[in-house]
């Protein structure tokens, strides 16, 4: 059993949890970026949400494996969350962008504007 893409996932979350209800313009950078990475290696699949969903549990999970091939750990909760955990955080918000829009019906589309958490 494959355990990264589920420990991407949990260190994102966490992540995205630490910053609910507050604005980080860092964090904006890394949704832009995982944004960027998507429509540049999707194109114009980015509109689905199943190859989009796809995209990005292998981007997570590969940032994960790199990290962690370098030594990465999450930090501690009491201490700024770092580069690594902002970026996941991204991922995860977009992820759960996705999925409320698809939850909201087949005609709605991912908005990366969102507020965090």
């Amino acid at each position: 059993m494959d355990l990264i893409p589920y420990l991407a996932g949990s260190i994102g979350q966490a992540s995205l949890d630490r910053l609910a209800g507050c604005a980080h313009p860092e964090l904006d950078q890394h949704v832009a970026a995982v944004t960027e990475a998507a429509t540049d290696e999707l194109g114009s699949q980015r509109d689905d949400a199943v190859q989009l969903l796809g995209f990005l549990v292998n981007y997570a999970s590969g940032f994960v494996a790199a990290a962690a091939g370098t030594g990465w750990q999450p930090v501690p909760d009491d201490q700024p969350l770092d580069w690594e955990s902002m970026r996941l955080a991204a991922v995860c918000h977009l992820v759960t962008r996705l999925t409320e829009a698809a939850a909201s019906g087949p005609s709605s589309t991912v908005d990366d504007s969102q507020p965090y958490g």
